[in-house]
């Protein structure tokens, strides 16, 4: 029977796999057309999310942590693998982990290069049998009956950290970059105000698609971490991660929703066709904020 927990991580790769897919569709035919070649890289990342999502929701891990253990656990009565591969998933989970903060990394890079005009790169109670886990116990119990730290965890979770570390250094360096890159270029205006708006807009849903995995994934993650380490973790400290970490596929995504003009133009309009809100748009004029538009509602004159 499935957990509550399962049933979560389904439902949630479900809406994750709907909301990249139509992202990417959104990407491919409603993307301005000075977007460019950078749509490729929005591509990857939705592709990379679809995959995390499907993972996730056919070997749906969770983690327990207590005291100096922190585990990734996948359970034979949950999944929907064969059981020779209930290890190798766990394993493929913890991947994806670590990819996900490396590819914003990429992605900041990428936008400042465009900026600057470079023109390179423009629940336990089972039986253990029944369970897989992958995952670090910084302090077992030695012959002596003390615990004695364990050096390949901890030499493995330092390796991990520094990674992590490395990909936000990249992240804040290059997010900066891209800050001041896009206010001189505005303040030039060497390009139209279609292209600062979009750079603008590039930009600012770069940040909350990077802001929304270290909320949902890293913070939680860290912080089970850090306590194993310290012999002192609790349940709770896995147990959230387990919930977060599957949201960030599903979330991910909206940034570019509601951010990117064009996107958010193109599902506003085709909301309102389904729900029948019919209109007349009108164009009126133009400001420095852009070109706006005046809805006029269509009406029917009564005829006699």
């Amino acid at each position: 029977m499935q957990t509550v927990h399962t049933i979560i991580q389904r439902v949630a790769a479900l809406v994750a796999v709907f909301n990249n897919l139509l992202l990417i569709f959104l990407i491919i035919f409603k993307s301005h057309r000075k977007v460019g070649k950078y749509k490729y890289l929005m591509i990857y990342i939705s592709i990379f999310e679809i995959v995390y999502a499907i993972v996730d929701a056919l070997a749906v891990p969770g983690i327990f942590t207590l005291d100096a253990m922190f585990v990734v656990v996948t359970f034979e009565d949950q999944v929907l693998v064969p059981d020779y591969m209930l290890a190798s998933f766990g394993k493929l989970f913890c991947v994806f982990f670590g990819i996900s903060m490396a590819i914003f990394a990429v992605h900041f890079i990428y936008r400042y290069l465009v900026l600057s005009g470079d023109t390179f790169l423009k629940e336990i109670g089972k039986n253990i049998s029944d369970v897989r886990y992958v995952g670090p116990y910084f302090w077992p119990i030695g012959s002596d009956c003390h615990p004695h730290i364990h050096w390949n965890a901890a030499i493995g979770i330092l390796i991990m950290t520094i990674a992590i570390i490395i990909s936000f250094g990249f992240i804040i360096v290059f997010g900066f970059k891209c800050y001041w890159e896009t206010k001189e270029m505005i303040a030039k205006a060497t390009h139209s105000t279609s292209f600062h708006k979009l750079q603008s807009q590039l930009f600012y849903a770069l940040v909350f698609q990077t802001v929304i995995p270290v909320i949902l994934m890293h913070i939680p993650a860290s912080a089970g971490f850090t306590a194993a380490f310290f012999n002192s973790s609790i349940e709770f400290l896995g147990d959230l991660p387990s919930i977060t970490i599957c949201l960030y596929p599903t979330l991910d995504p909206l940034p570019n929703f509601f951010i990117i003009k064009n996107y958010r133009d193109a599902i506003t309009n085709c909301l309102r066709r389904l729900i029948g809100l019919k209109g007349a748009t009108v164009d009126v004029g133009t400001t420095a904020m852009g070109s706006y538009a005046m809805t006029v509602p269509q009406t029917v004159s009564p005829t006699t």
